[in-house]
């Protein structure tokens, strides 16, 4: 069975070669009859014209009809497709092809919003029309002209039926598809009001007087009230009073959203209740003509969180007293023993207590690192921004690398530009990154190698790159470098370490707005490198 495609997803506006013999049967639409259409063709082909003329201004004189050409040229070319079309119907041999485009016009229709009653008075008139022609052309043959308007007559009703057919298809696939659309909706509302009523976050509704609309379940416990009645219609500030009252104005007079994170708010209106810790945000609603109709306003309890933090600030500094002042107490008493102060040291005494200070002085550094590192990832790290000149802090500290790197047979230089623009940085954290580089480079690279400083300069950042010529580091290493306390396996790159070095760098680099990365060919050197923007980017909150 031959089915006839017609490109639409209805599969009801599909008929097969046994539907439309059936249908032609049904119509009693025969061979003979298209022989007499055939001919009705020939003898009016050249009034086409007048045909058209004929449809079109009956349809042009009603309003409800003539909005469907509203333009010269929209008119033209309804009227040149249906001069085409009754040429067409008038040629017989009504095969599956024509089928197939007289259901895709009943489909048109529908789209176009052309309601049945207007295509069949079309129809009519057409008959009409037809009928005057075959009566004065067989005036002295009344069979024939009987026998003429009766196939037409066949011809036309069968491409009504199968234009009606496809336009009722196509409002019965519109009905469905509006009615699962508004099922879908449905679900999607009660799923987005379950999403909300459930969430473990207080949202609340507000009109643009700060009045409630709606607000969910843990709003209600937030705000400490047992029903939403004792809240919708009522202002927001008679019912929490302490909340501040700025920001929800700010929302309503600049259409801006407005964001805090684990600020302090009190949601009783007792003034002495124990203050609690939330991050919340408030926003606009707004409408198709982006006038503000309302706010929303949602609350996530921070408590638990500064509370923490807090803890962690309090043993940071217990550790900082506790481990930094004894070590230091310890080297000093240590240094005095090796300056002789407490009686003479023997050799090996010496070399003792010099092992002895070394290490103190390694934990010390590890002290310091630590606790840095927790600067910032807490995020209570404030840099010093000034503008600086970073070429001076490169030779600066080439100079005072250089007889670390002589004393391992390295070669220690800088590549800088004749002169650089000064950039907004802190100057000790970003030497602090670049020794960490050179320091690691000196570290890695053999006796006879060298370690290159270069800068680079653009009018949007400096690019500061450390270069050597050491061992380089396996591509499956790469990704890891900047991690937290991350060391190569035994026999890469790094010797023992805390894995806090580079780890620090990225924080330092990425709190300048910039990125640090390393290019690496095993056997061939490392280059470390790293930007800072020249303007934007140089933010405390990257």
């Amino acid at each position: 069975m031959n089915a006839i495609s017609t490109n639409m997803p209805d599969q009801k506006n599909e008929l097969s070669l046994e539907d439309i013999e059936a249908r032609k049967r049904w119509q009693e639409l025969g061979s003979e009859d298209e022989k007499l259409i055939i001919e009705i063709g020939q003898l009016v082909g050249d009034k086409t014209d007048d045909l058209i003329e004929t449809i079109y201004s009956h349809f042009l004189a009603y309003p409800q009809t003539k909005k469907f050409f509203p333009d010269e040229a929209t008119l033209k070319r309804a009227q040149a497709a249906q001069a085409q079309y009754f040429l067409r119907l008038t040629k017989g041999n009504y095969d599956q092809k024509y089928v197939l485009e007289r259901l895709r016009i009943g489909s048109t229709h529908y789209r176009i919003g052309l309601d049945m009653h207007w295509y069949l008075a079309a129809y009519g008139r057409v008959l009409s029309w037809f009928c005057k022609q075959l009566i004065e052309h067989f005036r002295s043959d009344t069979k024939k002209s009987h026998a003429s308007i009766n196939a037409l007559t066949k011809i036309i009703f069968f491409d009504m039926s199968l234009a009606l057919d496809a336009y009722f298809n196509a409002k019965e696939e519109a009905i469905k598809q509006h009615r699962d659309s508004i099922a879908e909706l449905e679900t999607g509302r009660r799923i987005t009001k379950s999403i909300l009523e459930n969430a473990p976050v207080g949202i609340m509704h507000l009109d643009l007087d700060f009045n409630y609309i709606e607000c969910n379940k843990e709003f209600l416990q937030i705000a400490k009230v047992s029903r939403r009645e004792q809240l919708i219609g009522k202002n927001l500030f008679s019912i929490l009073p302490y909340l501040p009252k700025e920001p929800f104005e700010q929302v309503r007079t600049t259409g801006q959203p407005y964001r805090q994170m684990a600020a302090p708010l009190n949601f009783s209106d007792d003034p002495d209740a124990p203050v609690t810790y939330w991050d919340w945000a408030s926003w606009p609603i707004k409408d198709e003509m982006e006038n503000i109709s309302g706010i929303v306003t949602q609350f996530v309890s921070a408590t638990d969180r500064v509370l923490l933090q807090q803890q962690r600030e309090d043993f940071v500094a217990t550790l900082s007293h506790d481990l930094k002042t004894p070590i230091l107490a310890a080297n000093r008493a240590i240094k005095l023993l090796l300056e002789g102060d407490f009686g003479t040291v023997s050799e090996t005494q010496s070399n003792v207590l010099g092992t002895i200070y070394e290490s103190n002085e390694s934990l010390y550094k590890l002290v310091l690192t630590l606790l840095d590192v927790y600067r910032y990832d807490s995020g209570a790290m404030q840099l010093a921004m000034q503008p600086h000149d970073l070429c001076r802090t490169i030779n600066t500290l080439v100079d005072e690398l250089q007889p670390l790197a002589a004393a391992r047979n390295i070669e220690l230089s800088a590549q800088l530009p004749q002169s650089v623009q000064e950039i907004q940085c802190d100057a000790a954290e970003i030497k602090r990154v670049i020794q960490n580089l050179v320091d690691n480079a000196l570290k890695f690279t053999p006796a006879g190698g060298s370690v290159t400083i270069h800068l680079q300069q653009t009018l949007d950042m400096i690019t500061i790159l450390v270069n050597d010529t050491g061992k380089g580091i396996v591509e499956e290493d790469k990704p890891k470098l900047f991690q937290r306390f991350w060391q190569a396996a035994s026999g890469g790159r790094y010797y023992a370490s805390t894995g806090l070095g580079l780890y620090l760098c990225r924080k330092i680099v990425e709190l300048h707005g910039g990125r640090i990365w390393c290019e690496s060919t095993l056997g061939e050197g490392s280059t470390f490198a790293f930007f800072i923007p020249m303007a934007e980017g140089n933010k405390q909150d990257a």
